[in-house]
């Protein structure tokens, strides 16, 4: 028997995670542990309807406005699905069907339960005007030009029976060797990493520059039409007119059509089987009345339709004990707790290595060595610890700590206001990272040097070959062939592999060198403003703040980069070995663009916000993400806002998309 103040307490716990699912994308439980508290509160409210609150999360749901983006309604209420993980659940759904239609023969349309962000897509005769995000299923906020960076979004439709105004939605998501990149990057760079591919979409979503937005690979699904005169009578047939409309509606085995319980239930185990197999996260299977007009006729409660029901998996976990937690070194510097787990099979590979990402999170989840914990898949690809079992802890374990010292080499670690990571300073001479500088330096991303994997990098720094950098430009046949395994085929492509990297672009010379907190596009930023790297190591910190997408944090790791003596001495001995990164710029000479200020406002037909932004790049001219008395032109597509109106007040000359294409 639960108290009132036990359940206006729950229901304070529950927008507390609310906040920090939706608003911030950094949740501290699961989705299974987050559907437990909700359906605590659902069974209170049961039983005590006189203590209801008019905030209660069983009737709203809690996604706010994001900062910086403008609002947008949904032709009709975006609401979120019932969640069930039981074979009981799913009769039940069935049952109430059967009740309120007053009929058994009731067909399913049965899909994927993608992981990822709900939007909606707003067509007009036929052409993309508007990308919202559920919001509070009502209004959502307007992410069109994010929305217009993927690809697979058909931005024009055609078909006899298209609604003159309809809504598509779909699911937008992350495939999982993204995430994994995109992950191993943020922890390299010191950042928060992302607790799942569903959170690090949500998180792209809310950026405010369609240009980062584009280089997150983001994807979509799409499942659902609304319009107000549809043409169709049936769940699969939205589908079907879904896919020859050119929406990614995934693989046909995935989707189905079911007459019974039973049939859903085994469909539900058939797509648990796959689960592993696909390229994206799902966590269940969606089930919908099939026919449409049986749907409006059940109609919905105040946050669910009442004709559709998520079947959600349970998530993959198994219990382990952390042996030890040892500390890796990254390239630059970071350092990483990782714990050393008893070896536990887990969907289906055996897991003995966990990261613990940052000492904050160890502290977070008051994680200790010998402690029993609960570990799971995160993105069910990796290993993450969800949970400590307090009950099974040793009596004599203690807290865990960074160590002061770098595990490495000695130094004594850097902690930096602001920041959760914690750093080895010895750039120069830590072995822990020179050893992934340097297989970062050769990736395919940086320098692209082939038939240098992270192995043979180990190889030659062990054989003493490599300590820095430029020995990779040292060295020779001659070494090479008296090593073991190195035969004069191999020593061939290798030495061609570095000799050909010496030849590289600027942006990716930046990118390989490794300056803390410098991803790929601000690594483009700098090789577009430098030109070149002896104009970028001369910038003060004032002329990097002034580039637009680089902030304070990103601009003093720049300077103190190039302010270290060792840093400037290596990039010397690189340029003395034939190392020569250049800047080609595909600019037209004396296009009227040159130097001319642009801001781009509303959505494009014929190009993407980044396309846009590169045509006039090209031309000479610079791309601003605010109107000011010094923009020169403003850029209006459709549903221009508050940019197009300030530019008028302000005199400023508005170019069309057709003048924009005329002038290029």
């Amino acid at each position: 028997m639960s108290t009132k103040k036990e359940y206006l307490d729950l229901i304070k716990e529950v927008q507390k995670h609310n906040d920090l699912y939706y608003q911030r994308a950094e949740p501290e439980i699961t989705d299974y542990e987050y559907d437990l508290l909700v359906k605590k509160v659902e069974k209170i409210e049961k039983a005590h309807p006189d203590w209801v609150e008019v905030d209660t999360p069983t009737q709203k749901i809690e996604e706010k406005p994001t900062k910086g983006f403008t609002q947008a309604s949904h032709l009709v209420p975006m609401l979120s699905l019932s969640n069930t993980y039981s074979t009981e659940e799913i009769e039940d759904f069935v049952k109430r069907t059967e009740k309120l239609l007053e009929r058994q023969n009731v067909e399913y349309f049965v899909e994927l339960k993608i992981d990822g962000v709900a939007i909606a897509l707003t067509y007009e005769k036929g052409k993309l005007i508007r990308a919202v995000t559920r919001g509070n299923g009502k209004t959502g906020d307007d992410i069109t030009q994010n929305i217009r960076t993927i690809k697979a979004i058909p931005q024009k439709l055609s078909g006899a029976d298209l609604p003159p105004l309809l809504e598509v939605r779909g699911e937008v998501f992350i495939h999982r060797k993204d995430f994994i990149k995109m992950n191993a990057e943020r922890e390299e760079e010191g950042l928060a990493v992302w607790a799942n591919p569903r959170n690090a979409a949500a998180g792209s979503l809310k950026l405010l520059d369609p240009k980062e937005v584009s280089k997150r690979n983001l994807d979509i699904l799409c499942y659902q039409l609304v319009a107000k005169h549809s043409p169709f009578k049936s769940q699969s047939a939205v589908h079907i007119f879904l896919k020859n409309s050119q929406f990614p509606v995934g693989n046909a085995s995935h989707v189905g059509v079911c007459k019974s319980a039973d049939e859903i239930l085994a469909y539900a185990k058939r797509i648990e089987s796959l689960r592993r197999e696909l390229s994206f996260e799902i966590d269940g299977i969606v089930i919908k009345v099939n026919a449409l007009r049986d749907q409006d006729n059940m109609g919905a409660t105040g946050k669910s339709p009442r004709w559709a029901v998520a079947y959600k998996f349970a998530p993959e976990q198994a219990e382990s004990v952390i042996e030890e937690i040892t500390v890796q070194v990254g390239r630059t510097g970071v350092l990483t707790p990782v714990a050393e787990l008893k070896p536990t099979p887990l969907a289906g590979s055996t897991i003995s290595r966990a990261t613990l990402h940052n000492e904050e999170e160890v502290i977070r989840k008051d994680i200790r060595i010998g402690d029993h914990v609960i570990i799971e898949k995160g993105g069910d690809v990796i290993p993450k610890v969800a949970s400590v079992v307090r009950g099974k802890r040793p009596k004599k374990s203690a807290a865990w700590h960074m160590p002061d010292h770098c595990p490495v080499c000695g130094s004594k670690v850097e902690r930096k206001a602001g920041e959760v990571a914690v750093r080895c300073p010895n750039r120069t001479s830590c072995a822990g990272q020179t050893l992934r500088r340097i297989t970062f330096f050769a990736s395919k991303r940086a320098m692209d040097i082939e038939n240098l994997g992270p192995e043979i990098v180990k190889r030659l720094s062990e054989y003493g070959l490599l300590g820095r950098l430029s020995d990779l430009y040292r060295l020779s046949a001659e070494e090479l062939s008296q090593l073991e395994g190195f035969q004069e085929k191999s020593i061939a492509n290798l030495l061609g592999s570095i000799e050909k990297s010496k030849h590289i672009p600027l942006s990716r010379f930046i990118y390989a060198i490794g300056i803390p907190l410098v991803g790929e596009g601000i690594a483009e930023l700098l090789a577009y403003h430098a030109k070149s790297l002896k104009a970028l190591k001369e910038m003060t910190l004032e002329q990097l703040r002034e580039i637009e997408g680089i902030g304070d944090k990103v601009a003093e790791s720049i300077v103190e980069f190039f302010e270290d003596p060792n840093h400037i001495k290596e990039l010397d001995e690189l340029a003395a070995l034939g190392v020569s990164p250049s800047y080609t710029s595909n600019q037209v000479e004396g296009h009227s663009f040159f130097g001319k200020t642009f801001v781009l406002t509303g959505g494009l037909e014929n190009y993407t916000r980044t396309e846009a932004a590169n045509l006039i790049k090209e031309r000479g001219g610079k791309v601003s993400s605010s109107v000011s008395k010094k923009t020169d032109f403003v850029i209006a597509g459709e549903d221009p806002g508050s940019k197009y109106e300030k530019a008028k007040s302000l005199g400023v000359e508005i170019l069309d998309e057709e003048e924009f294409s005329k002038s290029l």
